[in-house]
């Protein structure tokens, strides 16, 4: 009897654990997303600064690469206005890239002066990102 009651304990608490799992997972996703998508970012700056030419980021696989992940990822960039890092002064075209997955949502944002960082623009708290 008493190990009918463990077993039922123990299996109600693992009810309420999974969604809690889930949402975790989701959320580390996220970020290692957010991650990837920052480090390509500051790659192609560098790259821009220590050449001193004007270098287009190819967002293209990165946008398909996240969605392998479950991670969808919108821009602002376009064919026709594509995200520009120019030269020594790491100036760049202005605009973000949002990555969403489940009820969360990170920004990737790109100043004119090419300062790049990323915020929680919605969901719950993240830990090591900030709200927007």
């Amino acid at each position: 009897m008493e190990l009918l009651v463990a077993l039922a304990i123990s299996a109600a608490l693992g009810v309420f654990a999974v969604p809690t799992f889930h949402q975790q997972t989701s959320s580390l996703l996220l970020q290692q997303e957010a991650g990837r998508w920052l480090s390509y970012l500051q790659q192609i700056q560098a790259k821009s600064q220590s050449s001193n030419e004007s270098i287009d980021a190819d967002l293209s696989h990165l946008i398909s690469d996240s969605g392998k992940a479950g991670v969808v990822a919108s821009s602002t960039y376009s064919l026709s206005s594509p995200l520009t890092f120019y030269g020594r002064t790491a100036a760049a075209v202005p605009g973000h890239i949002k990555l969403n997955k489940r009820d969360q949502q990170i920004k990737v944002i790109i100043s004119s002066k090419g300062r790049i960082r990323s915020c929680l623009s919605k969901g719950h708290s993240l830990p090591g990102v900030a709200t927007c």
